[in-house]
């Protein structure tokens, strides 16, 4: 963490609590955004966005903290320990308030004692891709070929329990096939590994691969989500390639500290409706596969309560933990 923001946000854990911030006027001074993914990462590049919509709106500085590692952790242990006056709010993601869960025997944050919803932001595909030697020019062909030789092919991931690796156990469990999945830090560094061949596949959500695919150097083969992509109109989802059940989506939201008063998270709400539906944000979030996804902070919980009963049978059925 650099010095300053460490300061900074000491600064915001001793600041006045949630009653002062409702009778001021909310905001009368900078809003912070914390963000567990690192500088140019999907993530990062959302909240980037929605910070200059939210600023516009607030007509006060929102100032990005990137918080990387651990599958969003130290992002919500730090963001746990602020005041939860609305000055400092969290982008959220499915493995922070649902994976998480069962990834983390010893989880140092509870999503419903700590967090309260506030909205969603987007839900996104992910792409399935192959170096263009692979033999495989489909999906159909990919199955036979894995089916043929389980456990043999290399599967890239940005990293472990990350929503690409759980939508790919997902796939692996619904094709029937295996493969030794190769864990990296980042999606940036599997994209390379594949690229130059070392890897044959990887999963990743569509930013991280559409300019690879649109040149050439990397053939896609599906796409997760439930409808085609408009940038890849030829690009068949997984379930039109004959497994009608199957969507892997994986969205993003704010949340801020339980116990918010609730003038101030109506606040924080509104302005990220209207941040949502501004050019900027909406058709950044359409050019990276996505979809703008509103919802009110009952929605929100609603959506997380189904995500957890979905995707906890997924990574159950993975035998996958990383604490242990």
């Amino acid at each position: 963490m650099k010095r300053r923001d460490a300061i900074g946000l000491a600064l915001l854990a001793g600041m006045a609590g949630p009653g002062a911030a409702a009778e001021g006027g909310f905001p009368d001074r900078p809003v912070h955004l914390i963000v567990g993914a690192g500088a140019g990462s999907f993530p990062d590049q959302v909240a980037r966005r929605l910070a200059d919509e939210l600023a516009h709106r607030f007509g006060r500085p929102v100032i990005v903290h990137n918080r990387p590692g651990a599958g969003g952790i130290i992002a919500m242990s730090e963001f746990i320990k602020t005041p939860a006056d609305g000055y400092t709010i969290a982008l959220a993601t499915m493995s922070q308030l649902v994976f998480n869960r069962y990834l983390f025997r010893d989880l140092p944050y509870d999503p419903e004692r700590d967090l309260q919803p506030i909205g969603t932001i987007l839900n996104g595909s992910m792409m399935i891709v192959a170096n263009p030697s692979f033999p495989a020019r489909s999906l159909a062909e990919l199955v036979s070929l894995a089916r043929s030789k389980p456990g043999q092919i290399d599967f890239a991931i940005p990293a472990l329990g990350s929503p690409p690796h759980v939508v790919l156990g997902m796939f692996m469990d619904t094709t029937h096939t295996s493969f030794s999945v190769i864990p990296f830090k980042t999606g940036a560094d599997a994209v390379l590994q594949v690229v130059g061949g070392e890897v044959a596949l990887f999963i990743d959500a569509v930013p991280v691969v559409a300019g690879l695919v649109q040149s050439g150097r990397l053939r896609a083969l599906g796409v997760t989500g439930r409808s085609r992509l408009r940038q890849f109109p030829d690009v068949p989802t997984v379930a039109e390639q004959g497994y009608p059940a199957f969507v892997g989506e994986a969205w993003i939201g704010v949340v801020g500290r339980a116990g918010t008063p609730a003038p101030v998270a109506a606040r924080i709400r509104a302005a990220l409706d209207g941040a949502i539906q501004s050019d900027s944000l909406h058709q950044y979030i359409e050019s990276a596969g996505g979809q703008t996804l509103v919802t009110s902070p009952g929605e929100f919980s609603l959506l997380v309560q189904s995500d957890v009963a979905r995707w906890g049978k997924v990574i159950r059925d993975m035998h996958l933990s990383l604490d242990r």
